[in-house]
């Protein structure tokens, strides 16, 4: 049983969905009206064109009664159930205990049992409501699978034996990273785990670049300037901006060069102060989050590389938003990144050690002073975003392992 009679229930990271908007200044509304992409609209449009019904399900604590909502650009069903956060005070155990409390677990059941819903799909197998999605899918008798998408390790000792017992049931976990492949098999030895390797997916339709003197002339920029960006949630030391800022200062006094960031994050006020202590004339910070795609595609097909410093990644869609508009890449080794240049320059860019800020700015110059390396690079990205990262190839990998499952029930 595949396509449209099997209804997939996307559940985002999160004990409420304002975990992740109010750090980057948005609201349930953006959520529901503006937001894009990310591997979960990903997911969505990837499964809705594989045939199958998505929906998303989420808890809020800015919610009084159970919500309905369709994602304005993909059609998606979102249902939004009342929700709280988990005081952070006590042990590691007592939080772990009150997180599994705060989980509208009857809410989630009703909506879950309303749509008809066949599977379960959620973000982060090393959250803790896991353990909670695990025991509702079990009483079900619905399939749980779950992604890595760099998130959370276990919490505590009480969370780690709940994991084990959670993991048992869940029919597959998707993890794109080969490194934490490699975590998992020595992480949880007695656990005969179904991992399979699918990427979070990207609308190659989309995402294509225009002219890139008519977008500089659209944004004000001179013909003849080096641009380098940079765009996603600010945050520091996951996204390594403190190792960028170092990097940069090889072209700090370089006229014609620019790095241009852009997005906003929990960490807003700690970048604007790291970057009035850099003194960088060259450095433009665009502070806001943007849900504008179309701002974006300007400013990517304006650039001439995309650069990404981060220490902790899963499968971070924004440089694959990157090469889609046939940048090349200059990107450390952070889990997920290097499944994405798994060819090396081959795949559209260049891979440097973590932490390592003059390896960051020897790739820049590298491909500064070489524009044929330029080009064949991003023609190089393109073309391996049409074949691994689109829409259809994610959505037919999705489907192989759902059918899969399907003729085993």
């Amino acid at each position: 049983m595949t396509g449209t009679s099997r209804i997939i229930a996307l559940f985002p990271w999160g004990d409420v969905v304002e975990e992740f908007l109010d750090p980057i200044g948005l609201r349930l509304e953006d959520f529901v009206e503006r937001m894009t992409g990310g591997w979960l609209f990903g997911y969505a449009a990837a499964l809705r064109l594989a045939g199958y019904t998505p929906i998303i399900v989420c808890a809020s604590e800015r919610v009084d009664r159970i919500t309905h909502h369709h994602h304005a650009a993909t059609g998606t069903p979102i249902w939004v159930v009342p929700g709280r956060r988990a005081r952070k005070d006590g042990s590691d155990a007592a939080h772990s205990l009150r997180r599994w409390r705060a989980t509208p677990l009857s809410a989630f059941r009703e909506v879950l049992a309303g749509a008809g819903c066949d599977v379960i799909l959620a973000q982060e197998y090393e959250y803790t409501r896991i353990d909670a999605l695990a025991l509702l899918a079990w009483r079900m008798g619905i399939p749980l699978y779950a992604t890595f998408q760099g998130g959370d390790r276990t919490l505590s000792w009480i969370e780690g034996v709940a994991r084990q017992a959670s993991l048992r049931t869940c029919s597959g976990l998707i993890v794109a990273s080969a490194a934490e492949r490699e975590r998992l098999s020595h992480a949880y030895p007695r656990i005969r785990l179904n991992i399979v390797d699918i990427p979070n997916p990207i609308d190659a339709q989309e995402w294509q670049a225009i002219d890139r003197q008519e977008a500089r002339a659209a944004l004000g920029l001179p013909a003849d300037s080096f641009i380098v960006v940079n765009h996603g949630r600010i945050d520091i030391r996951r996204k390594g901006l403190d190792v960028l800022l170092q990097a940069w200062s090889a072209f700090a006094d370089d006229a014609k060069a620019r790095l241009v960031i852009i997005g906003s994050g929990q960490d807003r006020e700690p970048f604007a102060e790291l970057l009035r202590n850099s003194g960088f004339p060259n450095v433009s910070w665009r502070s806001d989050y943007t849900t504008d795609r179309a701002f974006l595609r300007q400013w990517l097909s304006a650039a001439d590389i995309y650069v990404t410093a981060s220490r902790i990644e899963g499968m971070p869609v924004a440089p694959l938003e990157a090469m889609a508009c046939g940048l090349p890449l200059v990107a450390t080794d952070a889990q997920g990144l290097p499944d994405i240049l798994a060819e090396g320059e081959a795949s559209g860019g260049l891979l440097v050690r973590k932490e390592a800020p003059q390896e960051i700015a020897d790739g820049l110059k590298r491909l500064r002073a070489d524009v044929e390396l330029r080009r064949r690079l991003g023609l190089a990205a393109r073309h391996r975003v049409e074949q691994k990262f689109s829409l259809r190839a994610v959505g037919a990998a999705l489907d192989t392992l759902l059918s899969a499952d399907a003729r085993h029930a």
